[in-house]
């Protein structure tokens, strides 16, 4: 996972000074992450930093299938 992290957030590269949004963000990613893994964009696989540019194209049709939980599979539940 800390590959996946660094790679597609950069995150060794952001040195963050406040503990607490350095947490927050990391979060995030996690939480962004998770998501990109779930999503299938393509009939092909792709990276997940491919994954992140075709959304970031697209943020207005994807925004809609991010924000739907019902959708999204949550393991245990």
């Amino acid at each position: 996972m800390h590959w996946h992290l660094d790679v597609t957030f950069r995150e060794d590269a952001n040195a963050m000074l406040d503990k607490m949004s350095a947490q927050n963000l990391k979060i995030i990613r996690k939480w962004s992450l998770s998501i990109l893994k779930m999503m299938e964009l393509t009939r092909k696989k792709l990276s997940m930093e491919k994954k992140r540019f075709v959304i970031s194209l697209l943020s207005i049709k994807y925004l809609e299938v991010v924000l739907d939980f019902e959708k999204i599979a949550v393991p245990g539940i």
